[in-house]
């Protein structure tokens, strides 16, 4: 059955580190003059600064100068006696030929202080050596839901504030994953059909299954659902649009809340279609080897263009605090609805253009904080975003592990599932601190 209220995460974010960025200056050369200092306003000299593809030092009073071509750009900034300045520059809206930023730079000793997390911060969720965790989902009451495999059984296990196991209940071979919907519930989901699961008299079980096909894709189009209202979303040409519609849940109007689409990319994409599209057919009508070689060259370009090239725009919507917020990450701008769907405000947007950028945002579980997630040679890193200025207020680095799988957070904790680099068949989940 439709069981729809919100899930997950929600925020805005902001990174402009000057004005709102016009697309039409985007390929525009700027000069960009700045100059860096300490926390004591002195100058620092050779720093190393680097903003796109451009690289300069500073002098002697710490000043540089470099030109680039495409913005937004992440400027960044190092030295051997200060932590790494990260920032980004984005043209202004009336084209200038000069930019001027000004850096402030800290001590190392600060920034291990403020941003590095400790190793005693990190802890094993669930040590049990043998137990493979597939999937799992933090709950709102402390406690952890675990889809996990036990010596080639499979199960479901609640797991208590201390990790101890409360609940279990067996379940079929092999799950993809688990999944909550906009209204809380949980479902277990194989590749052909999908669980609902609840916690009755005090036990774990499991309903009735239902079919995959149609209901888990219905499950997920719903993305906020209260008393009043429901909000869901639909793709469109070729999953480069993206529709957000209101439903008065009473009345049963709909009315469109948002439309965002990336009509290059649509554009590309029908261009491409049309130079290396053919029927299916050429491959059971070839005359020769000639003909065959063309038509299976045909079918690699069509399953190229359908798994690898169509990838959908990320233009999420999520509940933060009293607010629902849509980044549109394809028009850099984020725009902001109270929950009846009334629009509030706009502002630009231009984090994702860090490096190591996942094409992902993930909230608390109390949906009051956003953090945006990044990837550098394996390690992870969380972008706390501030929702009353876009700025950065904190990053935690998961730097235990590498290529994190799940991230999720709750309360000052970030969990997440990680391969044992031993055994690649076994998946162990990790809780981190994130320091305040």
């Amino acid at each position: 059955m439709q069981r729809f209220r919100h899930t997950t995460f929600t925020l805005f974010i902001i990174f402009a580190g000057f004005m709102i960025i016009n697309p039409c200056w985007s390929q525009v050369e700027a000069v960009i003059k700045g100059k860096v200092v300490n926390e004591n306003g002195s100058p620092i000299k050779n720093a190393s600064i680097k903003l796109g593809s451009s690289d300069s030092r500073t002098g002697e009073s710490g000043f540089f100068i470099l030109k680039n071509v495409r913005f937004p750009a992440q400027l960044t900034v190092t030295h051997p006696l200060y932590a790494e300045y990260l920032d980004m520059v984005v043209l202004p809206e009336k084209r200038q030929d000069t930019i001027r930023v000004f850096v402030v730079m800290t001590g190392k000793e600060k920034e291990l202080e403020e941003v590095t997390v400790s190793a005693e911060k990190i802890f094993w969720v669930y040590p049990r050596k043998q137990v493979n965790v597939l999937d799992f989902i933090v709950q709102p009451d402390g406690g952890i839901l675990l889809c996990c495999s036990d010596k080639n059984n499979y199960f479901l296990r609640s797991l208590d504030r201390e990790g101890e196991k409360t609940n279990e209940t067996t379940i079929r071979n092999h799950p993809k994953n688990l999944y909550r919907d906009c209204m809380n519930a949980i479902h277990l989901v194989y590749s052909d059909s999908i669980y609902e699961t609840a916690v009755v008299n005090n036990s774990l079980g499991i309903f009735k299954p239902l079919a995959l096909s149609g209901i888990y894709n219905l499950l997920k189009s719903c993305v906020y659902k209260d008393d009043k209202n429901l909000v869901k979303y639909d793709y469109t040409n070729k999953d480069q649009r993206i529709e957000y519609t209101a439903i008065n849940i009473k009345s049963k109007r709909s009315r469109t809340l948002y439309v965002g689409e990336d009509r290059t990319e649509y554009r590309q994409m029908k261009e491409y279609e049309s130079e290396h599209y053919r029927a299916d057919e050429n491959l059971f009508h070839a005359n020769d080897s000639e003909e065959l070689k063309i038509a299976r060259r045909i079918w690699n370009n069509k399953q190229y263009y359908e798994l690898i090239v169509i990838n959908p725009v990320y233009i999420p919507l999520f509940e933060l605090n009293d607010s629902l917020f849509i980044f549109d990450h394809v028009n850099d701008s984020a725009v902001v609805f109270t929950k009846e769907g009334l629009r509030v405000r706009s502002f630009p947007i231009f984090y994702h253009y860090f490096n190591g950028w996942k094409n992902e945002l993930v909230t608390n579980l109390e949906k009051t904080k956003v953090y945006a997630c990044y990837e550098l040679d394996g390690l992870t890193t969380l972008r706390e975003i501030n929702p009353a200025n876009g700025k950065t207020d904190h990053t935690v680095k998961l730097e235990k592990h590498i290529h994190l799988i799940n991230i999720q957070i709750r309360g000052n904790y970030a969990y997440y599932l990680y391969k044992n680099y031993l055994d690649n068949s076994i998946h162990h989940l990790y809780k981190q601190a994130i320091k305040d």
